[in-house]
């Protein structure tokens, strides 16, 4: 009997996100009977020693899937890249009324559905059934068989990488344990703010800023509080920082506290997908501080701070990149690691060089992991590690298996997501 492996995020058992799911396979079910194919998802019929691995395999074995695109799920990015390395057929879902796909798959048809009442789940079925209809009959041969896993793959680490931003800024979400304005008892708003970074509290914060921005100089509140609260999460420190962005840039503060600045000010940008917003304002700020500091004597210059102007540049044109897919903006990214690593050698510049090069010139990304993992030493870093397993097994080097076994002694988790 033909199978139809469905995508969708699972959630654990309650959970709002797996009676939905519940909901979806029933639906699916339902419209996939007249064709004779079962419906399979990932908690279904699997060996627990292996989950990861049977998963893919059914995904990519099943003569047609159905991805759910609901919600930004990496997971469910993830099996959709691998499904589309097979060119087979796959019918990609989304509930209705939801904002645009991200940019890397935008492009991509699916249909809508709304199955909280009898008519929209009878539209649903009807429509499924015309779709599963087109590819049945051609013998589930999918129209996608031009996929490369090559342009999947690039694809696949643009959504994941926007994706974990997305997941990284999660603790915003996080709720105050006392009323939106207050302060705790028997602590002053400093203290209240240092608890509020301490707990991830971030209306804790922002009450903690409403009474420091009266007892603390301009120039100093925003550097030391503005930029603390923004880098948690806050969406009005965020505005805050963006608005104060040139004044603080033009005014008498310090080189190592506007770099810092800049740094928080494409962090934010980073997070929230804010990037061109800022990119006119963070090269002409980035220009000036290189300027200044290229008319300062080197000894009252940090030449880690200088470098740091440039990787800010490298992480403003890179979250462009990642959000829109022009090329265009990762080679301005390589360019400016270029120009940092002319001030000092550090393992994350030549790590942060490789994540950039890896979608344009795997050899120069071989070539940059490399001294990235020397520069290391015997401080072996995981992040390094898994970038320079992947660099090298889509160049099909041998020494990807060392790597990789290095990897399981490192950290054997992500070595078994990255087990192919």
């Amino acid at each position: 009997m033909p199978t139809c492996f469905i995508i969708c995020p699972i959630g654990v058992s309650g959970s709002e996100t797996r009676m939905h799911a519940d909901d979806l396979f029933e639906e699916i079910g339902t419209a996939l009977e007249p064709f004779g194919i079962s419906a399979m998802r990932g908690d279904h019929n699997l060996d627990t020693k292996q989950v990861d691995a049977d998963i893919i395999e059914r995904i990519q074995n099943a003569e047609l899937c159905i991805a759910d695109l609901s919600e930004d799920n990496v997971n469910v990015y993830y099996e959709l890249g691998r499904r589309d390395e097979t060119g087979k057929p796959i019918i990609l879902v989304r509930r209705h009324g939801l904002p645009p796909l991200p940019v890397d798959i935008a492009g991509r048809r699916y249909i809508e559905y709304e199955i909280e009442t009898r008519r929209g789940a009878r539209l649903f079925r009807d429509q499924l059934r015309e779709a599963i209809q087109s590819v049945s009959s051609n013998g589930f041969e999918g129209e996608n068989g031009n996929a490369t896993l090559a342009g999947v793959y690039q694809v696949l680490q643009r959504v994941e990488r926007k994706i974990d931003r997305m997941a990284k800024a999660a603790p915003a979400a996080k709720a105050a344990a006392t009323p939106e304005g207050d302060l705790p008892e028997g602590l002053s708003p400093r203290e209240s703010f240092r608890l509020a970074l301490k707990t991830d509290n971030i209306p804790l914060a922002e009450a903690a800023m409403d009474r420091l921005q009266w007892t603390t100089e301009k120039n100093r509140f925003y550097d030391i509080y503005v930029e603390q609260a923004a880098s948690m999460g806050s969406l009005r420190a965020t505005d805050m920082l963006f608005a104060y962005a040139q004044e603080f840039f033009d005014s008498d503060m310090g080189f190592k506290q506007k770099v810092e600045y800049l740094g928080a000010l494409v962090g934010c940008a980073n997070r929230t997908d804010r990037e061109l917003e800022i990119k006119d304002l963070v090269e002409r700020a980035a220009q000036a501080l290189d300027l200044y500091a290229s008319q300062t004597p080197s000894e009252d210059i940090d030449s880690y701070q200088r470098a740091q102007v440039f990787n800010q540049l490298n992480r403003l044109y890179y979250g462009i990149y990642c959000t829109t897919g022009e090329e265009s903006y990762v080679t301005k990214a390589v360019e400016a690691l270029k120009h940092a690593i002319t001030f000092t050698e550090r393992s994350f510049l030549y790590y942060n060089l490789a994540m950039c090069e890896q979608d344009i010139d795997l050899e120069s990304a071989r070539r940059d992991i490399n001294r990235c993992l020397e520069l290391d030493g015997d401080e072996v870093d995981d992040d390094h590690i898994e970038l320079a397993c992947k660099i090298y097994y889509r160049l099909d080097d041998p020494a990807y298996d060392d790597l990789f076994e290095l990897l399981q002694q490192v950290n054997p988790q992500k070595a078994l997501l990255l087990s192919r």
